[in-house]
């Protein structure tokens, strides 16, 4: 899809701008005489350095408002803070006035239009149906799928890879309240396109005796409809990753592998609590 590869270029060259931006700013400081106008472009990227910075080392953070009502106010105040520098300069703050365009221009951008999937109803994961049939493979290479759990309820939860702040804050969450799935009988099954090594690694990393499925070749992603053509950023990460991925899911079915629950966001900033997980199992008896 055209508009997912414009997508992963453009957040690759927003993120750069970013950092091109902030060392300019630090720079323009010290030693140029449009000081004002530098620390004005300096603001319109430290939001989002500090949104970006905090979802990589929060150890609670899975989810953001699809809006960043704060960080729009900040990013802007920066632009204002500019454009004052660039009249009190007599109009010659050239430098630092482009870079807080680009700044504000690439956030509003990264808000309003990269952060959404622009996702479209999916009738393959429709409740009350049972969930489609698909293939994946455990850890260990052993061909797995849902016919392989059933006469048990099921959480299957898609997600991107490690590459992905959300992604991995979201593992965290839901695997922190594996003991309240176990206690109810739930099977909590996380599944990623990403290599097996480095599933295994995540694996290792929570030390939570759930299944941890390699969609290889996003087989299973395509069997439920679920695939994000061009969703990896653009640049060094399709190496590891390929360029397409997984919509972040979360389907739970019953015993019998009817599907009881789905979360299908529209954003990969917002992510569902699990306590919309415990409420789905509790109104269905489990």
């Amino acid at each position: 899809m055209q508009t997912n590869r414009l997508k992963s270029v453009f957040v690759t060259i927003y993120m750069l701008v970013v950092v091109v931006v902030l060392l300019g700013s630090v720079v323009g400081l010290l030693i140029s005489d449009f000081r004002l106008a530098w620390a004005g472009a300096l603001m319109t990227v430290l939001p989002f350095m500090g949104l970006y910075a905090y979802s990589v080392t929060s150890k609670s953070l899975a989810r953001t408002s699809p809006r960043l009502p704060l960080v729009s106010t900040l990013t802007i105040a920066g632009g204002l803070v500019t454009i004052y520098g660039y009249w009190l300069s007599d109009y010659s703050a050239h430098l630092p006035m482009v870079a807080a365009i680009a700044a504000v221009y690439g956030f509003f951008l990264f808000d309003f239009w990269y952060s959404s999937f622009g996702r479209r109803v999916n009738d393959r994961l429709v409740t009350g149906q049972v969930i489609p049939e698909f293939q994946a493979k455990d850890v260990d290479g052993v061909q797995v799928g849902p016919a392989d759990l059933r006469g048990r309820p099921v959480l299957f939860m898609f997600y991107r890879g490690n590459w992905c702040p959300f992604c991995m804050a979201q593992v965290k969450e839901i695997t922190g309240r594996y003991r309240e799935l176990s206690d109810r009988g739930v099977e909590l099954v996380l599944i990623s396109p990403q290599p097996t090594g480095l599933t295994q690694r995540v694996a290792e990393m929570f030390q939570v005796p759930c299944r941890f499925w390699v969609d290889e070749g996003l087989t299973a992603s395509r069997a439920l409809g679920l695939v994000h053509q061009n969703g990896v950023p653009a640049g060094s990460l399709t190496k590891t990753f390929g360029e397409d991925t997984v919509l972040p899911t979360v389907i739970i079915v019953n015993r019998e592998g009817r599907i009881i629950f789905t979360d299908q966001t529209d954003n990969y900033r917002v992510r569902p609590d699990p306590g919309l997980f415990l409420k789905a199992l509790h109104s269905h008896g489990i």
